[in-house]
């Protein structure tokens, strides 16, 4: 509750340092009116009321086009509100300086009257716009009768020009040559300074609910609507230095709205997307950083697997049949947890780069099955990309069998010998592996389907059940065994 009461404190200083402020002009003004105080000629100051005139409009405009076209995405009800009200706002402001006087007759002749009625309902629509927004809450659904938000301010600045054109006799009378300003717009005017004082504190009660950071433009913007108002009640004529302040003080409220307007519909929605993406991307960041972990935990667990197949090996030191499979097993659990061990290191959570991995395949195969009475030589020749760890893992299965056999089998007698690994996509969408070796080869007659060889039976089952491929062997001298498969097979996951 005390917090409560400091914000509320703070807030209130800021409003009264900002109305301090945007009084100090009419203060000056006051102490030195013998020496500032001035009337400006007509053609001077049209210029000066055009220009000014001209920015309120565009501000308008611009303020209904930013209510009116972001609401679909922002669904921010008052800002369509206000954005609507705006659009009569710049239309009737734009009766007020077409009929100013000294300016070409708008349809009937222009007068100094004339203008002031323009003013005085465009100034009383104004505030009454402005207290009836602060009702309006900024995100209410999407309003699907939005077209009548604005049938409301063209009808109101249609009858506003047809009454003041042509029935400017029926409407008080607001500025007379002998007297100036008329009773009735000096009182008109501190009727608009009222609903503008209970628009500033209905605005205040929003604070609570919506923040001062979405509040705070509007509050300032009715300060210096109050003071505009108040400085159009107390000037003498239509050209001397009130009238000038007043037109910078409704300049300055209006941009203040139309900043306002501007942060609620476009930098708030852009402010929540932001946030968004910064707590998605944490959030992705977490999930890699468990993936990793999972994939991390993985090769270490394949490795104590393989370390506990070894240590129970060891009680049979003398089966080496046993140990045989122990090898090969070791060889099979490598193949995997190789994948594991490239996808946690990099930076690709679901892809593995292939060359990479039959390179230090291939290398492991030559450390862990060495065969001193023969020099190997592995020749590889792979299309450096990354494929997805679903089809990387099949191929080192089947490349980790071919390799083993032809480190044990293709050179009893030979000194040396040459592997050859191919990896290449053809030009229909198809991967190509090819593996081959000038060994001794098999014989002839040997029949791949139905041999008993559980390597062999691995490499055919892999290929054509987990890739989908195509298998051929050669028969003969010098090994070779292609596999062909779609690159389809698989979609990326993670």
């Amino acid at each position: 509750m005390g917090q409560e009461i400091s914000y509320s404190n703070r807030y209130w200083m800021k409003v009264i340092g900002a109305f301090f402020f945007a009084s100090l002009p009419i203060l000056t003004i006051q102490v030195f009116h013998s020496s500032i105080y001035f009337e400006s000629k007509i053609p001077p100051y049209l210029v000066f009321h055009n220009i000014a005139e001209s920015f309120s409009i565009i501000v308008s405009m611009s303020i209904f086009g930013v209510g009116w076209f972001t609401y679909p995405q922002s669904k921010d009800r008052h800002t369509l509100f206000l954005g609507t009200a705006f659009l009569g706002i710049a239309l009737i402001d734009m009766m007020h300086m077409l009929g100013y006087s000294g300016m070409p007759d708008l349809f009937t002749p222009n007068s100094p009257n004339k203008s002031t009625q323009f003013w005085i309902i465009v100034r009383l629509f104004s505030a009454i716009s402005f207290l009836t927004s602060a009702f309006v809450p900024n995100e209410n659904g999407l309003f699907k009768q939005k077209g009548l938000m604005l049938f409301v301010p063209i009808l109101v600045s249609t009858f506003t020009f047809i009454a003041v054109t042509y029935f400017t006799e029926l409407l008080p009378v607001t500025f007379s040559p002998e007297i100036g300003l008329t009773f009735f717009k000096r009182v008109s005017e501190f009727v608009i300074i009222f609903v503008l004082i209970l628009a500033l504190i209905a605005y205040w009660f929003r604070i609570p609910k919506f923040g001062w950071e979405n509040t705070k433009y509007y509050i300032y913007a009715f300060i210096f609507c109050i003071l505009s108002e108040l400085v159009f009640a107390v000037y003498t004529t239509v050209f001397d230095i009130y009238n000038v302040l007043g037109h910078i003080y409704k300049i300055i409220s209006f941009f203040l709205i139309y900043r306002g307007v501007f942060i609620s519909s476009i930098n708030r929605p852009y402010w929540k997307i932001l946030e968004t993406n910064e707590i998605l991307s944490r959030s992705l960041g977490e999930k890699e950083n468990l993936i990793r972990e999972i994939y991390h935990r993985s090769n270490n667990t394949l490795q104590v697997i393989g370390s506990l197949i070894v240590l129970q090996s060891e009680a049979y030191p003398e089966s080496p049949e046993i140990r045989t499979i122990v090898y090969r097993l070791q060889d099979r659990i490598q193949a995997i947890s190789l994948v594991h061990r490239l996808l946690y290191s990099g930076k690709d959570l679901s892809s593995v780069p292939i060359k990479q991995y039959i390179t230090e395949l291939s290398n492991y195969a030559l450390r862990t099955n060495d065969n001193s009475s023969c020099q190997l030589s592995i020749q590889t020749e792979i299309e450096d990309r990354k494929l997805l760890f679903d089809v990387v893992i099949p191929i080192g299965l089947i490349l980790s069998e071919l390799l083993n056999n032809s480190i044990k089998f293709a050179f009893p007698k030979a000194s040396s010998g040459n592997i050859s690994i191919h990896f290449y996509e053809d030009q229909g969408g198809r991967f190509h592996l090819t593996y081959s070796d000038d060994g001794v080869g098999m014989e002839k007659e040997y029949n791949f389907k139905s041999c008993s060889s559980l390597g062999i039976q691995l490499v055919q089952g892999i290929a054509e059940s987990q890739l989908s491929g195509n298998i051929r062997f050669k028969t003969g001298p010098n090994f070779q065994c292609e596999i062909d498969f779609p690159n389809n097979i698989y979609k990326k996951r993670v």
